[in-house]
């Protein structure tokens, strides 16, 4: 499977937009200047789904969570904090490190979390 380019730009956009809520054309212009950011960020992690036979549109989905969650206006100009979310998000959905018994509490608190995170739409 291939990336969706401008489904990555548009999400990229998305959480550009996020952070510079304001509505003016100085801030739009700051925005489309951070889409090529956030991009350039995102696509890093093409090679690496691809090579673990992920769908690289993984990073598509969570840049649109990024966007929806934690894109607020105090992280404009942080794009090493964005590439950290990011890289916490691409490591979770297509893991790549040893794990351990250790580990199993935390597990089942993602779980828990995304058990109630359903909820908000399970219903629908």
């Amino acid at each position: 499977m291939e990336l969706d380019n401008n489904a990555l730009i548009a999400a990229c956009y998305e959480v550009a937009r996020s952070i510079r809520w304001k509505d003016n054309q100085v801030d739009e212009v700051i925005a489309k200047a951070y889409v090529e950011l956030y991009f350039k960020v995102a696509i890093q992690h093409v090679e690496f789904l691809t090579g673990q036979g992920q769908d690289p549109n993984i990073i598509v989905r969570a840049v649109h969570y990024i966007a929806h969650t934690h894109s607020i206006p105090p992280m404009e100009g942080d794009i090493k904090g964005f590439s950290t979310m990011l890289e916490v998000l691409i490591e979770l959905a297509c893991p790549n490190s040893v794990f351990y018994q250790d580990y199993e509490n935390f597990f089942k608190d993602i779980e828990e979390g995304i058990r109630i995170a359903r909820r908000d739409y399970a219903n629908e």
